[in-house]
């Protein structure tokens, strides 16, 4: 792990084009979800070193062969950013959001000021220098940068900083009708930012993760911000992370001193100690087995938390969807990413959702977020995609977490070049279904339906039941969703089950025929030894038929009615009524 270094180098007129780039804000489910790029996630962009000189390269590597680094590079006479640049980029995401995720976009400072919450007098000066440094600063990527694009990091070298900055004086003629649009009249300078391109185009397709931008600003300390930050990217859908301590102490990162090893790690525990009190971890144990250098860290999490993970993704998701197709904006640089999206649209009903939960593994349907996160899915992926990656969770083995399988399957294509055999819900298939619907099987469903309306009511709510317990154990789960769609598909799943078991049918059919004798008994009459026999024998083989029940079961069950109904018997005190209450008391 020693190839984990840093090297740090000591170094002696504006056209305004009119847009409608504000939307909304009902538009927006939440207001505060923002879209964070990977790389500034995963690497060390804002640095954590409250003692940062002027004109100081850092430069940091991530293998032995140091062909893998990031070297960050202030403008002349200025620092790398830091705690203040991180919260000021978290704010321009937030205000990026709501002004239509546009690649340009323009702001105050006291729009920032209020995003920030900042309360000090001289708050314009030190956004602006946070502003001007975050577009100084050059950041060069060596076999580090991670395009979406490309699906994978940049093997070339590349030059970049994270966004440009052109500040606007409002005095100027040619800035009128921006000034216009600024009520408070205060104001004397107002910020075009540009996301550079690589980041952009990171935040407008897959390259990104959802985060609260109010939960990142409320957390005090910047280690603990940037650990929540990486440790959810890392721990993706699992409630369970387990990470080495030098891997978090790089990537944070922190000051690494072999002698004082355990003071940095002491500053990490009471990073997760304000995680663990602000709720967005469970819980967390240092593991030592040797040295604190080989040591690692487990970190817990709850159910809400992978469920609040996945809200905020496919809520800013939406959100996305609703900007796209509500603005009309000539210069969209990313309108083939839109334009995909919206493809992607299927008509999603109960009917679809259902049918992807049964082709589920069992281990997947018993899942009470699968639904939802099928639904929400198609949404994002589209049908096929979903099918592609049903079919493909459905060869994996020992699966101990399915749904975040699933959901990794899809974000990376790993059933890419496989071929969809699921072709149920394919849209060209869609026509042959309906005409291979012949007025046969029509008719067939219809006789079927007829035979069973004609079946006693205790009967038909019999059958009815055990249709709906074999649906619900297809599906894994039982929902509202589930119940829906039982409802809308009752008929033909009836008729479905009566077909599937045809000796149903003839076994009532030759029940009613037998007991035609039983049935003119008048309730309050005495039952004859032979009726009593056959009726209990014929009530029980059906029950056992209907809910398939062991024979074993059936016979003690038989054995218990028969010994209730001794006493009454030789009495002579033993109705139709009588035995029909006995049957049911033991079999409710």
């Amino acid at each position: 792990m020693k190839w984990l270094e840093d090297e740090i180098v000591d170094m002696p007129e504006t056209e305004i084009i009119e847009e409608n780039i504000y939307i909304d804000e009902e538009l927006l489910k939440n207001k505060s979800l923002i879209r964070v790029d990977m790389n500034a996630i995963q690497y060390p962009l804002f640095s954590k070193n409250p003692k940062r000189k002027v004109n100081q390269i850092v430069k940091y590597f991530f293998n032995q062969k140091r062909d893998m680094y990031i070297n960050v590079v202030p403008m002349n006479g200025n620092y790398i950013p830091g705690e203040l640049e991180e919260k000021i980029f978290i704010a321009l995401m937030k205000l990026m959001k709501k002004k239509g995720m546009q690649r340009r976009f323009i702001v105050t400072a006291n729009e920032l000021k209020n995003e920030l919450s900042m309360n000090t007098k001289d708050y314009v000066k030190r956004v602006k220098e946070a502003l001007i440094r975050l577009a100084s600063t050059n950041y060069e990527f060596k076999n580090t940068l991670y395009s979406n694009k490309e699906k994978s990091l940049l093997t070339k070298e590349v030059h970049t900083t994270i966004m440009s900055l052109e500040i606007l004086k409002l005095e100027d003629k040619k800035n009128r009708l921006l000034k216009e649009k600024i009520s408070d009249k205060r104001i004397k300078e107002a910020y075009e930012i540009s996301v550079s391109d690589y980041f952009y185009d990171n935040l407008v397709s897959k390259g990104y993760l959802v985060y609260d931008s109010d939960t990142l600003l409320t957390i005090d300390n910047g280690t603990s911000r940037t650990l929540y930050m990486l440790i959810e990217k890392l721990r993706f859908n699992e409630l369970y992370l387990k990470v080495d301590i030098l891997f978090l102490i790089k990537r944070i990162p922190l000051k690494y001193d072999k002698k004082n090893i355990a003071r940095t790690i002491q500053t990490i525990g009471k990073s997760l100690e304000e995680l663990k009190e602000k709720k967005l971890i469970k819980s967390f144990n240092f593991i030592k087995d040797t040295t604190w250098e080989k040591s690692e860290v487990e970190i817990f999490f709850s159910e809400i938390n992978l469920i609040l993970k996945q809200d905020r993704f496919f809520t800013d998701l939406n959100d996305f969807k609703r900007m796209t197709t509500s603005l009309s904006i000539s210069d969209m640089e990313h309108e083939s990413v839109i334009e995909d999206l919206l493809e992607k649209k299927e008509e999603i009903t109960l009917d679809v959702i259902n049918e992807i939960m049964i082709n589920l593994p069992s281990s997947a349907r018993k899942l009470k977020t699968m639904p939802k996160t099928i639904k929400d899915s198609i949404e994002f992926y589209g049908v096929e995609k979903v099918l592609l990656a049903v079919q493909y969770l459905k060869k994996q083995k020992n699966l101990k977490s399915p749904r975040a399988y699933f959901l990794k399957s899809l974000e990376n294509n790993w059933f890419d070049g496989e071929i969809l055999e699921m072709n149920i819900l394919k849209k060209e298939n869609k026509k042959e279904e309906v005409l291979s619907e012949t007025l046969e099987d029509k008719k067939k469903e219809k006789e079927l339906y007829q035979k069973f309306e004609k079946l006693p009511l205790n009967i038909q709510n019999g059958v009815e039941g055990y249709v709906y317990r074999e649906y619900i154990e297809l599906c894994g789960i039982e929902t509202k969703i589930q119940q829906l769609a039982f409802m809308g598909s009752r008929k033909k799943l009836i008729c479905d089950y009566l077909e599937k078991y045809p000796n149903i049918l003839r076994d009532i059919e030759k029940i009613e025929e037998e007991n035609k004798s039983i049935a003119k008994i008048d309730e309050g009459a005495m039952i004859e030894r032979e009726n009593l026999k056959k009726y209990i024998d014929e009530y029980m083989e059906l029950y056992r038929e209907l809910m398939r029940i062991e024979n074993d079961n059936i016979e003690n069950t038989k054995k218990k009615i028969i010994l209730e109904c001794m006493d009454y018997f030789i009495n002579k005190n033993l109705t139709l009524e009588k035995l029909k209450e006995i049957i049911k008391q033991n079999l409710l």
